[in-house]
Order: C-alpha cells, then sequence, then structure tokens
C-alpha cells in the first residue's frame, strides 16, 4: 500500500494508508447505548486521533496496541487539531512492517555512532576493563539489540538507535572530562559511561511501538543492567572485585538522586561525573526538542514540556 505519512495530513481529505495503532480506548456514548474507539495511530512522522463510530464493540476485540492497520477514511478538523475518522480497516501481516517507516530514528548515521563507539572503547588501557568492554561488542545479539534501542519512551532520545546516540554522548563527554581533569581515571570513566544504561535494551520494547516490557516496568533498566554487567564480569577470569564494584556503583548510582529511582547516589568522583554527564545529554535533548517544537508557534515559546515541567523560549 501507498502510505500517506502523517506529517502530510491535511483537513478535509479522504485518505487510504496504514498506520500503527499507539493507543485505544472505549468511550462510552453519554446518550445512547454503546461506545466508539478512540485511537492514537502514528508513524515515524508523528500521531493523529482516529475515531471508529461504526462496529466499534468488534473492532475493540480484535484490533490491539501495536497493530498494524490498513485504514480508509476522512481527515476533519476538532479542536483545532486534525481528527481521522476511519470508515473501514483491516489488520496488516506482520511482512507488511518495516519498523522504520512507523517508529522515529536517530537522524544520526549508526555505523558511524557505533564506529566511533567502538574508538572510545579501544583507547581503554586497563586490561579488564578492555577485556569487559569487547565482552559486550564482540556479542552480536546484544550489539544488534544496542544499536536498535531507544533511549527512553518519551524523556530524550525517544527514537530507534537512540540509546546508541545518547551513549555515545555520554562518552565522547567523558573523555573531554578526563582531558580536563587528570585526576580522573580516563579507563573507568570511558567504561562507566558506555555501559551505565546497557539494561535499556531489554527495559524497552521497539517492534511496532516503543514501550515498556514487562522486564522494565518490574525492575527497570538500572537493575537489568547492573545483572547483565555482572554477569559479563563473572566470565572473565582474574577480574578484581574492587574494579566490578565500582563499575556496578557507576550503574546503580548514575541517576543520582533516590528521587530519580536510583538505588544509590554516587559514592566517588567518575559515578558523579557519570551521574552528571548522563543528566546533561538528556537536559540537551529535551530542550532541543522543545526548541524545535515551537518553531511554528506564536511568542517563540513551545507547548508545554512535561519533562522539563515548562515551557522553551525559543526566541
Amino acid at each position: 500500500m501507498e502510505r500517506v505519512a502523517v506529517a502530510e495530513i491535511k483537513a478535509g481529505k479522504k485518505i487510504t494508508s496504514s498506520f500503527v495503532i499507539k493507543n485505544k480506548r472505549a468511550i462510552y456514548f453519554r446518550e445512547k447505548p454503546g461506545y466508539f474507539l478512540s485511537l492514537l495511530v502514528g508513524d515515524k512522522t508523528g500521531h493523529i486521533e482516529a475515531k471508529i463510530w461504526d462496529k466499534a464493540e468488534e473492532h475493540n476485540k480484535n484490533l490491539s496496541v501495536g497493530d498494524l492497520i490498513a485504514v480508509n477514511g476522512e481527515v476533519k478538523e476538532f479542536n483545532g487539531n486534525l481528527q481521522l475518522t476511519i470508515h473501514t480497516l483491516k489488520i496488516c501481516a506482520d511482512a507488511d512492517f518495516d519498523p522504520g517507516d512507523f517508529l522515529p530514528s536517530s537522524p544520526l548515521e549508526a555505523g558511524e555512532m557505533l564506529a566511533e563507539l567502538r574508538g572510545l572503547a579501544d583507547s581503554v588501557q586497563e586490561d579488564n576493563l578492555k577485556k569487559l568492554l569487547n565482552s559486550f561488542f564482540n556479542d552480536k545479539q546484544w550489539l544488534k539489540m544496542f544499536v536498535q534501542a531507544p533511549a527512553a519512551k518519551i524523556n530524550h532520545q525517544a527514537y530507534l538507535g537512540g540509546l546508541l546516540e545518547h551513549t555515545l554522548n555520554v562518552a565522547k563527554s567523558a573523555a573531554a572530562v578526563s582531558n580536563l581533569y587528570p585526576r580522573v581515571d580516563r579507563d573507568l570513566l570511558i567504561t562507566g559511561a558506555i555501559l551505565h544504561d546497557v539494561g535499556k535494551i531489554v527495559e524497552y520494547r521497539y517492534d511496532r511501538v516503543i514501550d515498556f516490557t514487562d522486564q522494565g516496568r518490574l525492575l527497570g533498566h538500572i537493575m537489568l543492567g547492573a545483572s547483565m554487567v555482572e554477569k559479563k564480569i563473572d566470565g572473565l577470569e582474574g577480574f578484581p572485585d574492587k574494579l566490578k564494584m565500582k563499575i556496578l556503583h557507576i550503574i546503580t548510582s548514575h541517576h543520582g538522586q533516590y528521587e530519580w529511582q536510583s538505588p544509590k547516589r554516587p559514592k566517588f568522583l567518575e559515578a558523579a561525573i557519570v551521574h552528571q554527564l548522563d543528566l546533561l545529554d538528556a537536559t540537551i535533548d529535551s530542550f532541543t526538542r522543545g526548541v524545535e517544537e515551537s518553531q511554528d508557534s506564536d511568542g517563540g515559546w513551545s507547548p508545554y514540556n512535561r519533562t522539563l515541567e515548562r515551557h522553551i523560549y525559543r526566541g
């Protein structure tokens, strides 16, 4: 099917296209029995609210979040927003789904980012830390997931390749900090920067939609990442216990504050730096997106940013 991207949809047009269901709600009528379906459907360019008025009960049983649906419908404007009324639909087969069409992805080229991150990993001189990093980068299954995974569901780099982009930013910043402050243990800092978020490869699902896995909701990426790294370390002969403890502490403390779901607060310099660099990159990404969202707004202000809890001024 020839697709119409969400970003190209205009009011008053009839469209035939395919979208992924990102949310689904049954809303009961006020003055008569039954309900209609309100869907949030989208692709990599954005999302649009969609309504199913006819046979809502039947469609509610058959449709799930993450389904790829081919629809015929009409677009109208309601309360200042575009709204798609779906007349007919069918659920598409898995073979028709290309995640690159329906999930946003990093604007940077994955191969180039990975090569740069590998270069930083190769610059680590301490033998045990180098072996630890190699145990990850030589793991083809881990590498495939790491390159594809998002860094978040909403807050920052919430797109395919986002975790690789975020990790590279933190690791590059770590290298710069180590040049500025010679007292910093460069090898420990870069290793911690590269591994701090590895648990996110299983915290999120990113097949049809970006959302939490059961492991992600129940355990979170900090615990998942610490477990993953500990397993790798235990497979390396002669890895020093003190160094193991430091790496695991960097992972378990990188959110910095208990109220930010950090099991521990940083207790040594390199752990504190990884926390600050992680926060810095996430903050820069949030402000950057806030500025981009304000391009078409009056007065140069973005819509209210829930992540930063403020409006962003473009000037």
